[in-house]
């Protein structure tokens, strides 16, 4: 929060959208709730501002999320090249919104990176750790829930937050809520607990958002969470669990993107689990997501071993190579880590 532990740029925020008429916003792979929430919050500002405003997303945003004010005006570069291209040309200010390096962002972070940096101006809002663009505008807090935390409270203080209508606060709330599960971790600040009070009384209907965040699945994905919960194995040594998902599996459950949302959270219910890995094999590699809690570092281990990171409780990586030899490097590079950090004698215990 900017009150507590960080200084946020909101005289350069104000520059940026005071200087400039054209905007691009732009976000990670795989939009996530905060992704959107926070392109989609920042562009409805932008639009009572008057400006003329674009929201480009890498690829076509999970279905389960169409229902966020303004999602489905949004582009999707992998579909829509010619004309996201010209928008971006056309463009003089490109925000990056919950993503720190174009590499996150597949074909879209190709056209970005190849632009005359000069040509644009470009501004950053973004809650994970270590950034590698450098932008005119630096707004960056990895203690932050979650980039919609971010850019809310940066509007809220600053010039503009007049603008801020419900509308726009909707979706940063969805953020929040999403990057959070409910406020049920990456969520101990006092301070927003304030700012999410501060939402709610500006009218948004909690009740109805809570219901499509957490309400809106399809019968096929939860058959999907079942097999996923029945293919899950504990790592041998480790309090660490595995969640292996092949393409054949994905494609008998008809997988759509956003259909393993949370998945990988699910098995740090159990008591003496520290660590939760679910691995998915998509066209572009095999995909890693990484979850633990308390002191388990899991961006340290995406990072050290493939190249990956994210937050300290939450990460991710790509591997690049067949399905099944990749199930078998990632048990033993985590049994390694693991064995590294508590020592052989901590064997898992059984789950009643």
């Amino acid at each position: 929060m900017s009150g507590s532990t960080i200084s946020y740029d909101i005289p350069g925020l104000e520059r940026a959208i005071n200087e400039h008429s054209k905007f691009i916003l732009t976000c990670h792979v795989n939009a996530d709730g905060d992704a959107l929430g926070s392109t989609l919050g920042l562009k409805a500002v932008l639009a009572r501002l008057g400006k003329k405003c674009s929201v480009i997303v890498p690829d076509l945003p999970p279905t389960t999320l169409l229902w966020i004010p303004g999602a489905k005006s949004a582009h999707a570069y992998e579909r829509e090249i010619t004309v996201c291209d010209q928008l971006i040309e056309e463009a003089d200010c490109i925000f990056m919104m919950d993503y720190n390096a174009h590499s996150r962002t597949g074909k879209l972070g190709e056209k970005l990176s190849s632009l005359d940096k000069g040509s644009k101006y470009w501004v950053m809002v973004d809650h994970h750790l270590d950034p590698v663009e450098k932008c005119d505008v630096m707004i960056s807090n990895p203690e932050a829930s979650a980039t919609c935390e971010i850019i809310y409270d940066c509007l809220r203080n600053s010039i503009y937050k007049d603008q801020i209508d419900v509308t726009s606060a909707s979706c940063f709330y969805t953020g929040i809520m999403t990057d959070t599960g409910g406020l049920s971790y990456n969520s101990s600040d006092p301070d927003l607990y304030l700012l999410v009070a501060d939402l709610l009384r500006m009218g948004i209907d909690k009740s109805e958002i809570h219901d499509k965040i957490f309400n809106n699945k399809s019968v096929r994905r939860l058959r999907l969470l079942a097999t996923s919960l029945k293919k899950m194995e504990v790592i041998p040594g480790t309090n660490v669990s595995l969640i292996p998902l092949s393409k054949p599996v994905l494609d008998k459950h008809r997988y759509m993107t956003g259909d393993t949302e949370g998945f990988v959270n699910i098995p740090l219910q159990a008591k003496n689990l520290v660590c939760s890995m679910l691995l998915m094999e998509r066209p572009d590699g095999i995909k890693v997501s990484l979850r633990s809690k308390g002191d388990f570092s899991v961006s340290e281990f995406a990072s050290k071993y493939y190249g990956g990171g994210g937050h300290f409780n939450a990460s991710g990586a790509t591997m690049k190579m067949a399905f099944e030899e990749a199930v078998e490097v990632l048990k033993r590079d985590m049994k390694e880590y693991y064995t590294a950090m508590y020592g052989e004698e901590n064997k898992i215990k059984e789950q009643e």
